[in-house]
């Protein structure tokens, strides 16, 4: 498929940097709590830059990668850290509106001469040397898929296993509202590729460990519907994590069930963090309400209907905080 001509100047200066042969050492990472979108988009960008003989690269995530990533070859490349010393010559950070987002493994500005960012979030925070920033996106999968294209290479099956990991997580197996024509061409030409979509589903969405199954169950029983209808959400503390033997990465997924409630516009999930200060809170929302409107109220941001925010507070707090904020932009709306 073509690339569209407006992303042809960035794609350029993208290549000029990755091309050139002073640039030898390489630092690549994403999100914390990376989901499949920013796996997949590591090892292909690692894979992309063997292509061009770039020997010295590094990747790291704050956290772990997540079960379901686990059968994806050279997962075990993606290294753990809090905190890294060391300078690069060029830091690659994707799935990333923000560079804060990496949990400060590196101070980017300080620790690489180029720093290039790949986003598919609305937020347009220009915090790179390079801001390829493109909402219209599914994921940052597809970004890095046009990378491939633009630099005429051919992708091996692996490359684009890891690529449609990152579309199918990030698009729910095709059924989010970011789901787009674009998404089902690129898709198409992965399973041309090699892919077995079979394969892929089957890890991601049809394994589940007895501990991830156990929370979900737990987490079911607490559903909320608030009086208005519109608006249902669900708990996750860290006492349910203990009972459970449950992990973070065990809840992924949870929250698409809490949209199944009929007449439900907006839907949460309120996680408790380990550190028992803070709540991670996930917004879901029908097509026509933009809850990313309600993450930036609190300082978190993602998508159109789906985003999240971090809110340090008790649990009992924050849904006192968030639920009726929800409901007062519903109003204001006509939602």
């Amino acid at each position: 498929m073509k690339i569209q001509r407006k992303y042809l100047n960035i794609l350029s200066r993208i290549k000029s940097v990755l091309k050139n042969p002073e640039n030898k050492s390489f630092f690549v990472a994403g999100h914390l709590n990376p989901d499949g979108d920013t796996i997949g988009g590591m090892l292909a960008l690692d894979s992309f830059l063997k292509r061009l003989n770039k020997r010295d690269v590094s990747l790291y995530n704050y956290h772990s990668v997540p079960a379901i990533c686990k059968f994806l070859k050279n997962y075990q490349k993606i290294k753990i850290s809090d905190k890294i010393d060391g300078k690069f010559d060029v830091a690659i950070i994707i799935d990333c509106s923000d560079s804060s987002r990496i949990g400060g493994i590196i101070d980017p500005s300080k620790q690489a001469k180029t720093t290039i960012k790949i986003d598919h979030h609305a937020d347009n925070n220009k915090w790179a040397d390079i801001n390829w920033s493109a909402s219209n996106f599914s994921s940052v999968a597809e970004m890095i898929f046009m990378l491939f294209k633009f630099f005429g290479f051919h992708l091996t099956k692996e490359e684009a296993e890891y690529i449609y990991t990152g579309i199918v997580t990030d698009t729910h197996n095709f059924t989010q509202v970011n789901t787009n024509p674009q998404s089902h061409y690129i898709a198409a030409e992965l399973l041309e590729n090699g892919v077995d979509p079979v394969k892929i589903e089957k890890n991601i969405y049809g394994t589940k460990t007895l501990s991830a199954l156990r929370i979900l169950g737990k987490t079911l029983e607490s559903i909320t519907i608030h009086k208005s209808g519109r608006v249902a959400y669900a708990i996750i503390t860290n006492d349910i994590f203990e009972k459970t033997g449950a992990k973070f990465e065990d809840t992924e997924g949870i929250i698409n069930y809490i949209g199944m409630i009929p007449g439900a516009y907006v839907w949460a999930l309120f996680k408790e963090m380990p550190d028992e200060k803070s709540i991670k809170v996930g917004l879901r929302s029908i097509e026509k309400v933009d809850i990313n409107k309600i993450a930036k109220k609190f300082g978190g941001g993602g998508h159109k209907n789906a985003a999240g925010c971090t809110l340090n507070m008790p649990l009992d707090e924050a849904i006192r905080t968030v639920i009726p904020r929800i409901n007062k932009y519903l109003k204001k709306i006509n939602a």
